[in-house]
């Protein structure tokens, strides 16, 4: 072998090398640039709701780039990417205020021949500021006629607004206080750009929680016009609670609609779109709706007054203390490094004395706000590559190795014919060999018998994987034997209790059996813990409940479950059964 060859050799490997480098930057690269937005990288805001709150149109651009406005309203940020608004906005077959349909109008106005729903000419944008926009596109499957509502995801992200929270309409009742924000009706129809500066809020109270074409929705009493479509409904927390859709009235007076924001948010979890969830304690909302209201003055003396300010400072706090309880609570902690996990978890645990405590001061209910926040930041990224890219460098690095020896042991066996062929082939003979008399082997295999006790296992044996296949389905490899297991009533599927803490719930990446056809299971709803022999359950503040043989339990307090206990996560029904 030539020395030109080695060399030749010797860059191939180089080269290798510097695309291995190359491949593994950009794959990093790759891999972090395409992260979707995660609920707790959401920073949601309820201090000001108005930032969040944009103006979105219809609008057909023709071929030279002309745009003109055709219809718009209110729209809402829940996440940098994503606003919701109505959907009748955007509907071409709804008849406007003219008689005829949007579709007929855009058709005499633009003097079209025809105009279908997917004509590309039609655009929606969302104004940020004044008369900067960005263009957005309607959710193929976020979206619904009956409901009136649509998510729109943004061409571009939006960093100046901030989202909004999304609450719990569930837990409102009529002569509950709320809040509806717009724009203006005329500056919609003059097509006139505005800020959040220019946001209308006007308030009002519950008269009827009700459905209405085939939408859970609140009948108010908070004015809305047509600046006010898709536009959001606040609870006294400045949570959002209903997106506005409509009104019905007549000379005698109107009736205002919001659809219940509920159900848009059951949509946005099926498909995986980030918000911040608020809280789904009636007691704090109570508290948040004393401590933004008016209230009275006690007149029989500045001592009074006094105490009561600073109970509803106190009260006011303590909401703001459960609202950052339940939100770090919520959040995903998977990536995160397990020291700034327990940081988080402990902090939590202190918070929830301090909200617990009756003689809890000013001083302490903030410093505990103060820590909750702190912890949330504090939490650490895990580093490193993936598992599977750092198996692939090392292969590589492998196969390199190999090469550079293959290139030396050729390279030496050249050179030791070389000198045998200049020695004249002179070799000296080798004595025979002696054969040995009867071979004892090193080592003698251990053979099985029966009877023989114990049979050795291949490594890896005994391990059990269970496997999450989707739609709440469960495959259990490798049969090893467990110590419990679920009987799921409505379909008879049985479900392996694989781990010591076992959840259960809606939301994938939190728990080890999800349950995604049943709405009314929470996202985290219960854990089945094993502690010895024994099996507790432990509701995890659902917002339906936990029930063991038909009593309601109380959130994490664990029950003992015996065999053949029954088991229902709101109306999703299950049997305990010990193997």
């Amino acid at each position: 072998m030539g020395k030109k060859f080695i060399k030749r050799l010797l860059v191939l490997v180089m080269a290798m090398c510097m695309m291995l480098t190359m491949s593994v930057t950009v794959l990093a690269a790759g891999e972090e640039g395409t992260d979707p937005i995660e609920e707790d990288q959401v920073q949601a805001t309820t201090d000001d709701p108005t930032d969040g709150i944009l103006q979105v149109y219809l609008a057909y651009v023709d071929d030279n780039g002309t745009r003109t406005l055709l219809y718009g309203g209110t729209c809402f940020l829940i996440n940098e990417e994503y606003v919701l608004s109505n959907y009748h906005i955007f509907n071409l077959d709804e008849v406007d205020n003219s008689g005829v349909t949007k579709r007929e109008a855009i058709m005499n106005m633009l003097n079209l021949d025809e105009l279908p729903n997917n004509d590309p000419h039609l655009k929606v944008f969302v104004y940020a500021n004044r008369d900067m926009s960005v263009e957005a596109t309607i959710h193929e499957s976020v979206q619904s006629s009956a409901m009136d509502f649509v998510a729109l995801k943004l061409s571009d992200k939006i960093y100046d607004r901030q989202p909004l929270v999304l609450g719990d309409s569930s837990i409102m009742k009529q002569q509950d206080v709320v809040y509806a924000l717009g724009f203006p009706s005329d500056s919609i129809e003059n097509k006139e750009f505005n800020t959040k500066a220019d946001v209308s809020v006007v308030d009002g109270t519950i008269s009827k929680v009700t459905v209405r074409e085939k939408a859970d929705v609140f009948e108010h009493t908070a004015p809305l016009n047509s600046g006010n479509s898709g536009g959001p409904l606040l609870n006294a927390l400045n949570e959002v609670i209903g997106i506005n859709t409509f009104i019905y009235g007549n000379n005698v007076g109107t009736k205002s609609y919001t659809v219940q924001i509920n159900a848009l948010k059951s949509a946005l979890d099926t498909f995986g779109i980030a918000y911040t969830d608020g809280v789904h304690d009636r007691a704090a909302l109570d508290g948040g709706a004393v401590a933004s209201s008016a209230g009275t003055v006690n007149q029989s003396g500045s001592d009074d007054t006094a105490d009561t300010d600073t109970e509803e400072q106190n009260q006011a706090l303590l909401t703001e203390l459960n609202n950052e309880i339940s939100r770090a609570k919520a959040m995903d902690t998977e990536g995160y490094t397990e020291e700034s996990v327990q940081v988080l978890n402990d902090t939590i645990e202190s918070a929830e004395d301090v909200a617990a405590s009756t003689d809890a001061t000013e001083a302490q209910i903030q410093t505990a706000i103060d820590d909750v926040r702190a912890a949330v930041d504090g939490l650490e990224e895990q580093s490193g590559l993936n598992i599977i890219l750092i198996a692939g460098i090392g292969a590589a690095v492998l196969i390199i190795v190999i090469i550079i020896i293959v290139v030396i042991v050729l390279a030496t066996s050249g050179k030791k014919k070389k000198a045998n062929a200049a020695g004249g082939g002179n070799v000296p003979p080798v004595p025979p060999v002696q054969p040995v008399q009867n071979p004892q082997p090193m080592h003698q295999p251990q053979m099985y018998a029966p009877g023989n006790g114990t049979v050795p296992q291949a490594e890896g044996a005994g391990e059990t994987t269970l496997l999450d296949s989707g739609a709440g389905e469960t495959t259990l490899l490798s049969g090893a034997g467990g110590g419990a297991y679920l009987i799921r009533k409505k379909n008879g599927e049985k479900i392996m209790i694989t781990s010591q803490n076992f959840a259960i719930g809606k939301e994938r990446r939190r728990v080890n059996y999800c349950i995604s056809d049943n709405t009314s299971v929470s996202r985290f709803h219960a854990v089945i813990t094993k502690k010895g022999s024994d099996y507790y359950i432990a509701d995890q503040k659902s917002s339906n409940f936990t029930f063991v043989n038909g009593v309601q339990l109380s959130p994490y307090k664990d029950t003992l479950l015996t065999d053949r206990s029954t088991i229902k996560l709101s109306d999703e029904e299950f049997e305990f059964h010990l193997s």
